[in-house]
């Protein structure tokens, strides 16, 4: 019996494996009746030899020839078949197979969610039977929907690990092209238009035509939205004729609508409807939804720069409801805004109003899935124009309260869920037998070593004077490349450290919270407030449309809100500005007391109105350029305001309850300090060091005369302290740091404004404690300090983001535990530094009284004596204090 049997299984096999490659050639020609009959005999056969794997395998091939037949619940219940066979018996390769597959399936239907769980299932099996494959094509699936929901951040880590999942793959220039996308919707368009560039060169060097079509259209997106039109429409041209040449008719109209936008932006309005209704007509053709809704929505940008505001409505409506039919939320948010607009300009504010609430909503929900402080950052910018227009129709409204909550949500959420969290340390991380980690943590390094080696920059020290200035100027040396790569590489790192799921993103105080910061206790005491009730809040949000002032203390039902509306207002004020940074910033030259009163008359004085006797401190919560004003010196025709109020600042309200967590973390304890001051910076000076990788130079930095002199006095004025100084600086500040919960630092720094992470604190022999060094290489960490003050040039000047975001030492500082900063905003002179410094310390801890003034309070009574005293604004305005002690 046995004997027999075996010739027959035997020949069983055969016929089936001849079955097998018969369906698979009959799918390849796409003779699918013949692959369907193929696959049935063969699944038939694997059953009577009681062949697991190959019923698998055959009936997993079955669902693709039912699918390609319109068979589409067959299909999925044979894929599920497949995987469960599969599952049971333990071939995880198979299993792998079943579930790509049966993601594939779900993400042409448009189940995201079903689609990314089988994605899943497939990566988890094809790493049990290490598949190389099965995990590339499961990484850059999920990387694909990951960027359709909108998780841009999470969508180029997939697409990474679909790099390197095998090193050899023929998807190479698909994942690089992907990668382009993702940077692109983080708005990281430069780095997207390098990635396009690489992927199309690997594309043609293949002789892959569609691939290179999807590049060179994409790269025309990222340098559409970097306004260089016209290489977009050339970019966009070359992906039509590309897409032309392999019949891919649904991407030839994708960038026939493409050139349309584009003609759009360049007042061609004829060539741009003609374009965007072939695009239209293509995509229905080749059942595109998602591109007919973007062309819907191009048409209706055509015709609402031509006026016609009702056909207008009419396509953005059109173009909303198929991506709600579809669940295309970033195109949901697009559409909805436009059409936001189109009521806004009708008059008919409500529905404005509720358009750009869900809008908004939208690009929150797409905002709090990216993890990374610099991605957030890109990816806020995108927002503007949206929270623009919302807070403009809140006030045409008179919703004063929703109009405040708005600029809340517009303004430094990177920074707010930066300081939300606890840091997390790369350095934890250590060499693994993941081949992937291990690369990233040697390429980490070897990025900081060529960072630590560019920060030995080539100066040019100042003119020379009686007593210096605490700053450097730096060649113009492009750091922005080396320093991207490293921000790169760190994020993918943190990505991979255990705490960073746990990362939350924080929300932004509505108004009722905003009242609350007069009546929440802070720590124990029932006395002290989150704010002190003597504390009004003043925050300004200045659009390229109005800039508004709003003021709120304790007490007070609504905001008092003022608008700068016209463009002949807003440029008065902005040329006002202007000649007071210059002035002020300028050694030598005097502020005219009439332009400090213009500026106050201006943006202050409207909403002052009614202000309590009792306040006696502002805390400014500044936007744009406005971050780099001293409130101090403005005049309201009686006195400079710091002879009136202690001014503080902060970048958001929302930091407030943060902040105060902090600062009751420290109260209990005495104020220790740690003084440090560098003097000396011959080294910088000898003859041939290297400054730079192009440039030698002997001309290095001047020493301070006035650090030592000023290090000593603060050491003096203190019973609990430690001074440090020249060398000693770069070998014991970072350990001591953690220590002191008064960190004093005088000497040379540097804004870097083409890469803040850059800026820092110049050491005796040259090297740089910069931003990046404390922000992502956590170079310094404190979780008792208390005030930090930096006596040296522009510590407190930040780039500033189109979402608000301060980037440079001040960020940096604040994430590494300080909930309290004296900066300064431009360059300052050594002597009258050194007396300024001195004067604010005594006046923080007065030895007669044993009193201890509050920081803002110590700053105030240091500038009011100044001014006083005849100083020039120049000397005692640029230090500001960052905080809410």
């Amino acid at each position: 019996m046995g004997s027999k049997s075996l010739p027959k299984n035997s020949k069983k096999r055969s016929s089936m494996e001849k079955l097998g490659k018969q369906g698979w050639e009959a799918l390849q020609s796409g003779d699918f009746e013949l692959a369907l009959t193929s696959y049935s005999n063969a699944v038939q056969l694997a059953q009577d030899l009681e062949d697991p794997a190959a019923f698998a395998v055959f009936i997993s091939y079955l669902g693709v020839a039912k699918q390609s037949c319109g068979r589409l619940e067959e299909a999925h219940t044979d894929y599920s078949q497949a995987a469960q066979v599969a599952r049971d018996n333990h071939l995880p390769q198979i299993e792998a197979h079943a579930n790509l597959l049966l993601g594939e399936f779900e993400r042409d239907r448009g189940h995201c969610d079903e689609a990314i769980q089988h994605f899943m299932q497939a990566l988890d099996a094809a790493y049990t039977s290490e598949d190389n494959v099965g995990m590339e094509i499961s990484f850059g699936n999920l990387g694909r929907l990951y960027l359709e929901r909108g998780w841009a951040e999470q969508a180029s880590e997939w697409f990474r690990h679909a790099l390197e999942a095998r090193e050899e793959t023929p998807n190479r220039s698909s994942w690089l092209g992907s990668l382009g996308l993702s940077m692109a919707e983080l708005g990281l368009f430069e780095e997207a238009v390098s990635y396009y560039s690489i992927a199309f060169d690997e594309a043609q060097a293949r002789g892959d035509y569609m691939t290179q079509a999807i590049c060179r259209g994409s790269q025309g997106n990222a340098f559409f939205e970097l306004k260089r039109y016209p290489d977009a429409i050339m970019c966009y041209q070359d992906a039509l004729q590309l897409s032309e040449a392999v019949g891919d008719g649904r991407r030839v109209g994708i960038w026939e609508g493409n050139i349309g936008t584009t003609w759009l932006k360049l007042d061609n309005l004829d060539k741009a409807i003609d374009c965007c209704a072939k695009a239209v007509e293509l995509a229905r053709e080749y059942k595109d939804p998602q591109s007919e809704a973007a062309h819907l929505d191009s048409l209706g940008d055509c015709f609402m720069a031509k006026g016609e505001v009702e056909t207008a409505l009419e396509y953005y409506e059109q173009a909303l409801q198929i991506s709600e039919d579809i669940d295309d939320r970033q195109g949901e948010r697009i559409y909805l805004s436009n059409i936001g607009k189109v009521y806004e300009k009708r008059e008919q504010l409500q529905p404005a109003f509720e358009c750009y609430e869900k809008a908004i909503n939208l690009f929150d929900e797409q905002r709090a899935s990216i993890k990374a402080d610099d991605l957030k950052t890109s990816f806020a910018n995108r927002g503007q124009e949206l929270y623009r227009d919302m807070v403009k129709v809140c006030l045409s409204m008179d919703k004063r309260v929703e109009a405040l909550e708005y600029v809340g949500r517009a303004k430094s959420r990177a920074l707010l869920d930066l300081l939300s969290n606890s840091p997390i340390d790369i350095s934890e991380l250590t060499e693994s037998p993941d081949q992937s980690l291990a690369r990233l943590i040697r390429r980490e390094s070897e990025l900081r070593s060529q960072i630590a080696h560019f920060e030995r920059l080539f100066w040019q020290g100042p003119p020379a004077s009686e007593s210096g200035s605490r700053s450097a100027t730096l060649a113009p040396e492009d750091s922005q490349k080396i320093y991207s790569e490293w921000r790169d590489v760190v994020n993918q790192l943190r990505r991979r450290h255990p705490n960073y799921a746990g990362l939350v993103t924080a929300t932004t105080l509505n108004f009722d919270e905003i009242k609350s910061l007069w009546t929440t206790p802070r720590g124990n005491d029932p006395e002290q407030y989150q704010l002190n009730r003597r504390t009004a809040l003043l925050e300004f949000y200045w659009t390229d449309q109005y800039i508004v002032s709003a003021a709120i203390w304790y007490g007070k039902d609504e905001p008092t809100i003022h608008i700068i509306a016209s463009e002949e207002d807003r440029e008065s004020f902005d040329a006002d500005l202007a000649s007071f940074l210059e002035m002020s910033a300028t050694e030598g030259w005097e502020v005219p007391t009439s332009l400090c009163k213009r500026l106050y008359n201006k943006l202050v004085a409207p909403v002052m109105a009614g202000i309590p006797e009792s306040i006696d401190r502002l805390l400014i919560v500044p936007h744009s350029s406005l971050h780099h004003l001293p409130f101090a010196a403005l005049h309201d025709g009686k006195g400079f305001l710091c002879e009136q109020y202690s001014i503080s600042y902060l970048p958001t309200t929302s930091l407030i309850p943060v902040l105060a967590k902090a600062n009751r973390n420290t109260a209990a304890e005495g104020n220790k300090y740690l003084v440090s001051a560098i003097s000396d910076y011959s080294a910088t000076r000898r003859e041939g060091l290297v400054f730079s990788s192009r440039l030698r130079s002997a001309a290095g930095l001047e020493d301070l005369t006035y650090t030592m002199e000023e290090a000593q006095n603060i050491f003096s004025q203190t019973s609990d302290a430690k001074l440090l100084t020249n060398d000693e600086v770069k070998q014991s500040l970072p350990e001591l740091f953690s220590q002191y919960s008064v960190v004093h630092f005088a000497g040379h720094a540097v804004f870097n404004p083409e890469e803040p992470l850059a800026s820092g604190l110049v050491l005796a022999d040259g090297s740089i404690l910069t931003a990046a060094a404390i922000l992502q290489g956590n170079a310094l960490r404190t979780d008792r300090g208390k005030l930090l003050v930096l006596s040296a040039c522009q510590t407190g000047v930040n780039k500033i983001t189109e979402g608000g975001e301060i980037l440079g030492l001040a960020r940096a500082l604040m994430y590494a535990g300080m909930p309290n900063l004296v900066l300064s905003l431009w360059e300052v002179a050594d002597r009258s530094t050194a007396e300024l410094m001195q004067e604010f310390h005594k006046n923080l801890a007065p030895a007669e009284t044993g009193k201890q003034l509050q920081i803002a309070d110590a700053l105030r009574e240091t500038q009011r004596a100044a001014a006083k005293a005849g100083q020039p604004v120049h000397a005692w305005a640029p230090f500001v204090h960052l905080g809410i002690d």
